[in-house]
């Protein structure tokens, strides 16, 4: 099969469009023939050979992807052969056919085109279970983005202003936060030009706001201040380098929280939630009421180009590869 191969682990400019083996499907897995593979950091980390998990080549990148169900493993129920479904992956996404847990495979309606789907999955269900497993956000609270052009900020925009929220959207340009604002934005920040916490409090009436969803972490403490009483903070990741710190004493003064939340936690330990919150997004998406990601779509010969992409920060929304 057809795939961008890591051969050695470093340089993006080593990957090759190659032939690698089909990968097997054993017990309780699906065989997936891959029509579309998102792009994220974490494949960045897998050819930097820098990621917490091993990848040992060769072997190609990607951690989601969309297309048909092409063979499914002993003990497996729920999926037939040609069913449009969606798949998170251990790696091996940037490939023609792919492998993954049948507990990690999602049902996708019909009428959602393959990119959509690799475009929003990762990214997609990682603000849903923030929102709503972590955050227990409400129908008009107010949502504090970081990173708002990001993947992941742009789907919290998305699915903040979905389920309800009113949306504040930080990031670092003009550019980022127009895009922000056609996900669902209602107030915009530009951290670059103003201080977050005073603009955020401007913005909603100087109470401040219940939930930030905070994937970058330079601008934690600023965020941490624009929380009103019994707010929720949910630490999504790390992409600008820097990791927020809270002090349990101004914890405790407003009864604030805050809570981490990895996709791996779901995937292991938390499945049926993960696969609800699949369900909501892609009912979502399918009905309109919830805005599809801004996406920039290559081909596989793309691949170390869009990942150059993702390490640069040189992206708003999400990159994605047509199989």
């Amino acid at each position: 099969m057809r795939a961008v191969v890591c051969s050695e682990l470093g340089d993006f400019e080593a990957l090759r469009v190659d032939e690698l083996p089909e990968p097997p499907v054993g017990p309780g897995e699906v065989g997936i023939a891959v029509e579309a593979a998102g792009v994220s950091f974490a494949d960045v980390l897998f050819v930097q050979g820098r990621h917490q998990t091993e990848h040992t080549p060769p072997f190609a990148p990607g951690m989601e992807v969309a297309g048909r169900v092409a063979e499914v493993g002993p003990g497996v129920e729920g999926f037939r052969e040609g069913d449009a479904v969606a798949a998170l992956l251990h790696d091996g996404g940037y490939a023609e056919r792919a492998t993954a847990l049948a507990s990690e495979c999602f049902p996708v309606p019909e009428g959602l085109t393959a990119e959509v789907v690799a475009g929003a999955l990762s990214v997609y269900l990682t603000a849903h279970i923030c929102l709503t497993w972590e955050a227990r956000l409400e129908e008009g609270e107010r949502v504090l983005v970081l990173g708002a052009g990001s993947g992941v900020g742009l789907a919290g925009v998305a699915v903040a202003a979905a389920l309800g929220g009113e949306v504040v959207a930080a990031a670092s340009s003009a550019e980022k936060l127009a895009t922000a604002e056609a996900a669902g934005a209602k107030h915009l920040v530009n951290y670059r030009d103003e201080d977050l916490r005073e603009a955020t409090l401007a913005a909603t009436g100087g109470s401040g706001v219940d939930v930030v969803v905070d994937p970058v972490g330079a601008q934690g403490e600023a965020a941490f201040r624009s929380l009103d009483w019994g707010g929720r903070y949910v630490v999504a990741g790390f992409a600008g380098g820097s990791v927020p710190q809270f002090k349990g004493n101004h914890l405790l003064i407003k009864n604030r929280s805050a809570v981490g939340m990895v996709l791996m936690h779901y995937r292991g330990r938390r499945v049926e939630r993960m696969q609800q919150s699949a369900a909501a997004v892609f009912a979502m998406l399918a009905d309109g009421s919830l805005a599809p990601p801004a996406m920039e779509v290559g081909g596989l010969a793309d691949g170390p180009r869009f990942l150059q992409k993702v390490l640069n920060r040189d992206v708003v929304g999400k990159l994605v590869l047509r199989v």
